[in-house]
């Protein structure tokens, strides 16, 4: 989500509970090993994998404002199991923007056309905020594409239903601010990106619960007990996905990933290891 909150959350976690970030010897997104760019969708779009080509293709997506690095707990730990694949989305790092609106329909494409360009037939995502918004995307428009996708704290309307009424107030008075900027004559790369990030947000995603019935893949949708992200929310998206699992992790926030890494990632690699099952106490009561 937004960048002024991951601001925010590095900073109350050296007076929390929540983890030291995990420890890497790579730069992640700085890897000229592992870097290389896809002409996909009218854009240049940056990308690192890790790992043998030979395992299960593992894709991470990050959220508004990200990039790579901030994945980084999740490709050191996966990338001995998977194939992990992570790219830069269209606005956002070394990745051109295109021009296009963006939107998550227009990102969902670009990375559905990166797998094509790969050559990868089906993929297990880790999506992150505005990254699980797309990997839902992904998974409602190009089901033979997601075999399994956790998706991390997403929204899927821009609304009180969704998000508490002050940060999206702080929303709309941050793109203002930008706007005002920009028509007093700074039109520097950085701003015009941040614009389109913050208009994003803004004005979509526009996802019913009915089109969430259309995904197939099994799905594990996670959030933090004390995320940006209203938790009936989530548990809407829970119950009107068919074959979905649901975890609040206790004591987190929206950015969990990176604060309780290793929870995190245990319970991803959970989901992702073993066979689906949704199993109910009436069952077993019943038996």
């Amino acid at each position: 989500m937004k960048l002024l909150l991951l601001v925010i959350s590095i900073g109350l976690c050296s007076i929390s509970f929540c983890q030291d970030t995990c420890f890497v010897t790579i730069k992640y997104g700085e890897n000229p090993d592992a870097g290389k760019y896809a002409h996909v969708n009218g854009i240049r779009m940056y990308y690192e994998t890790y790992g043998d080509p030979a395992n299960q293709p593992l894709l991470l997506i990050h959220g508004n404002g990200g990039y790579i690095y901030a994945e980084r707990c999740q490709i050191e730990h996966f990338k001995d199991k998977y194939y992990v694949i992570i790219a830069e989305s269209r606005f956002h790092g070394k990745t051109e923007n295109g021009s296009e609106l963006l939107t998550y329909d227009l990102m969902a494409k670009d990375y559905n056309s990166l797998l094509d360009f790969l050559k990868i037939d089906s993929v297990y995502i880790i999506g992150q905020s505005d990254g699980g918004i797309i990997g839902l995307l992904l998974a409602m428009n190009y089901p033979k594409k997601v075999k399994k996708l956790v998706t991390t704290a997403p929204n899927l309307r821009a609304d009180t239903t969704a998000l508490p009424e002050w940060y999206l107030e702080l929303d709309i008075n941050d793109l203002k601010d930008v706007e005002n900027r920009i028509a007093q004559g700074d039109k520097s790369a950085g701003l015009v990106r941040l614009k389109a990030q913050i208009s994003l947000m803004v004005n979509y995603p526009n996802i019913s619960n009915n089109e969430l019935a259309k995904i197939k893949s099994p799905v594990l949708i996670m959030a933090g007990d004390g995320d940006i992200i209203k938790l009936e929310h989530i548990l809407d998206i829970y119950q009107n996905i068919p074959k979905a699992q649901l975890f609040i992790m206790p004591g987190a926030t929206h950015f969990m990933l990176r604060e309780e890494y290793s929870l995190f990632n245990q319970i991803a690699e959970r989901f992702l290891d073993n066979p689906f099952k949704r199993p109910t106490t009436r069952e077993l009561l019943l038996k």
